[in-house]
């Protein structure tokens, strides 16, 4: 088996997985409220499907040579988070609404229209360039960005009904993969919501042991953010921390200081600036 058909392996399985968890969720769970603000349970699910959906067609009319934006769609490398979340919201909300009791139906028949496509990529394909509304993707790269929304949007229906509940380990590595390529980019324009700019950059160290360990640093200006391997210079805030928590926190799923608190997180520095983190990371 290739590298290429184990990682699809591993989206099928976790595709499943969900969707099994779904099935088993008892009726008045759909319409609890999730960890994203403005999204019940079963929003999140609707934005589940559009997304699978979404990576399905951007992935097909790549092959073709298309990597225009859709109509409707921000041009490639133009979209945030803080520009484009009241859009993904609100059409969440809207496409839950249309398709009510098919929504556990929905999300298993796209989740399958993409694993095919992505199945589908011969080595020779893997690099062809996509359209995304952060910027053109290679298609092979939508297999991380895939399990990324599976990992992150089933704790936001998990949190809401589990306490305990934590992020699924299959998809770390393709999380972290997605991770590096923004080192790469040095931008987080997914995670980052611009705030007012600072008299004085701060830098924030994330000292990050397992399960997949990272060494990075976030620069942060208040209206600007650099992602950068962990230098040999002084930063003035270092969180140590396992690969969830960090994951959690620059997904706007999780803030400083309930982490604190709870001992997952461990601060050396300025204690006003680890509290200050939180106010640019926020979740959709």
């Amino acid at each position: 088996m290739t590298m290429h058909e184990n990682r699809v392996k591993v989206l099928r399985s976790e595709m499943e997985r969900v969707q099994g968890y779904l099935a088993g969720l008892p009726e008045t769970a759909w319409t609890h409220q999730s960890a994203c603000d403005l999204w019940e349970v079963r929003h999140v699910v609707a934005h589940l499907s559009g997304v699978s959906e979404f990576y399905a067609t951007t992935v097909a009319r790549g092959l073709q040579g298309d990597t225009t934006a859709p109509e409707g769609r921000p041009d490639p490398g133009t979209a945030t988070g803080a520009s484009s979340g009241e859009r993904i919201a609100l059409g969440a909300i809207a496409n839950a609404e249309m398709l009510g009791g098919q929504l556990p139906a929905t999300l298993k028949q796209r989740d399958g229209q993409l694993a095919e496509v992505l199945v589908g990529l011969g080595p020779e394909r893997l690099e062809t360039p996509c359209y995304h509304p952060g910027g053109i993707v290679p298609a092979g790269n939508f297999i991380d960005l895939r399990l990324k929304e599976l990992a992150l949007h089933e704790w936001d229906i998990r949190s809401a009904l589990e306490p305990d509940a934590g992020l699924s380990q299959e998809c770390l590595p393709s999380i972290m993969i997605l991770l590096a390529n923004s080192i790469a980019s040095g931008s987080l324009p997914w995670a980052f919501w611009p705030g007012p700019s600072l008299a004085a950059p701060v830098r924030y160290r994330f000292d990050v042991r397992k399960p997949v360990p990272i060494s990075v640093e976030i620069a942060m200006s208040g209206d600007k953010v650099r992602l950068e391997d962990a230098g040999e210079g002084r930063a003035d805030v270092t969180f140590r921390c396992d690969t969830e928590t960090f994951l959690l926190l620059i997904n706007g799923r999780l803030a400083p200081s309930p982490a604190i608190t709870n001992g997952r997180l461990a601060v050396e520095g300025d204690s006003g600036m680890a509290a200050d983190f939180g106010q640019w990371f926020k979740g959709i």
